[in-house]
């Protein structure tokens, strides 16, 4: 089995970083560096693309961790092969050191192009991004087991069932595909539900065990009762990305890893609601998908996060630390900065991240 694994690791890598491959982009990338530093240090710097000054980061940390927001954003060249930070690092104990340090860039824009092609349908840009990865399997919209009934009739039974009209890029998805991500799935309208009965049912939390009531705060179960359930993770433990109608009250956490003093969450379009992941290990702290301005993402924003949280996070792991991962069809790239020593910046992508994508 791990012969195998990695002989498909393997072939997928060279399938994302050869240079001979045909690289084709939906739109232009962008990066912005997110420093990882304690409180006082301070870092300024010149960010280079193939020895050509394109941006200058200037960051003092106020607080620890990994902020949302980037202290410096930039594009990403078309055929840029390396990346250098030419500057200066304070630590927290006030010690001034200059460092310089350059990453060989490896593109994965050539596997993840199609999910950012907008000028297509989203069901398409799957397609396309699965049969150039291999990590996705789609198939077409199967109906009930026994039945004949079309897609939109599995629907317009599951609005009612629930009591709302789901997003219009839900509807399109689920009406056109069966969609896997190895053990993972989006479910099929005749299969939607709530996120309460998901895991009242596939989550075992109705065998005994409790009850949701007795884990949950009030706000949390009530979201969790009107959110639809759209796509199941089955790994260690149970999660799923699912939609609440109701949207965001100003200022409740975001629940995201790090991200220390954030605003909260920002109303945004009325009627268009917020989604967000649950999983079992931190079940009364569902994780909101916001955008930079902490506002609910759009409904294609938030099925395309599925394809980056769970499929290209398999890809997004460069061979040594000379290697900097970056997706120049990604609308912005995250990229982390950190300091193992005094004159040696660490940067890593973390788009893919399985926590960290959620920035």
């Amino acid at each position: 089995m791990a012969a195998l694994l990695s002989s498909y690791i393997g072939n997928l890598l060279s399938k994302v970083f050869a240079r001979d491959a045909p690289l084709l982009h939906a739109a232009k990338g962008r990066a912005g560096i997110h420093p990882w530093l304690q409180v006082g240090e301070q870092v300024n710097a010149d960010v280079l693309a193939d020895g050509k000054a394109i941006a200058r980061l200037e960051h003092t940390a106020t607080l620890p961790g990994l902020k949302k927001r980037p202290s410096v954003v930039f594009d990403l060249p078309e055929n840029l092969s390396r990346l250098e930070l030419r500057g200066s690092h304070v630590d927290a104990q006030g010690k001034a050191t200059s460092f310089r340090r350059r990453w060989s860039v490896l593109d994965m824009a050539r596997i993840s192009h199609p999910l950012y092609d907008t000028a297509r349908p989203l069901d398409e840009r799957i397609r396309a991004f699965a049969e150039l990865s291999g990590l996705v399997e789609v198939g077409n919209a199967r109906p009930p087991a026994g039945t004949n009934a079309e897609a939109e009739a599995a629907l317009l039974e599951a609005e009612v069932r629930l009591g709302t009209t789901l997003p219009s890029p839900l509807r399109v998805l689920l009406a056109e595909a069966d969609i896997r991500i190895d053990n993972s799935y989006f479910l099929q309208p005749h299969r939607l539900q709530t996120a309460e009965g998901l895991l009242l049912g596939l989550g075992g939390y109705g065998d005994g065990n409790g009850g949701l009531g007795a884990l949950l705060p009030p706000s949390v179960l009530a979201r969790y009762r009107r959110s639809v359930a759209v796509f199941a993770e089955i790994g260690d433990g149970l999660g799923a990305l699912a939609w609440d109608p109701q949207g965001v009250v100003a200022g409740e956490p975001p629940n995201s890893a790090g991200d220390q003093g954030n605003p909260g969450a920002q109303p945004a379009t009325p009627n268009e609601g917020v989604w967000y992941w649950l999983h079992q290990e931190h079940i009364a702290e569902p994780a909101l998908l916001l955008d930079d301005d902490y506002q609910p993402q759009t409904a294609e924003a938030a099925l395309t996060h599925v394809f980056k949280r769970l499929a290209l996070s398999q890809a997004a792991s460069p061979e040594s630390e000379e290697q900097l991962l970056v997706d120049t069809a990604h609308p912005r790239n995250l990229l982390q900065l950190h300091f193992d020593e005094p004159r040696k910046p660490q940067l890593r992508f973390r788009s893919y991240d399985y926590h960290y994508s959620l920035y």
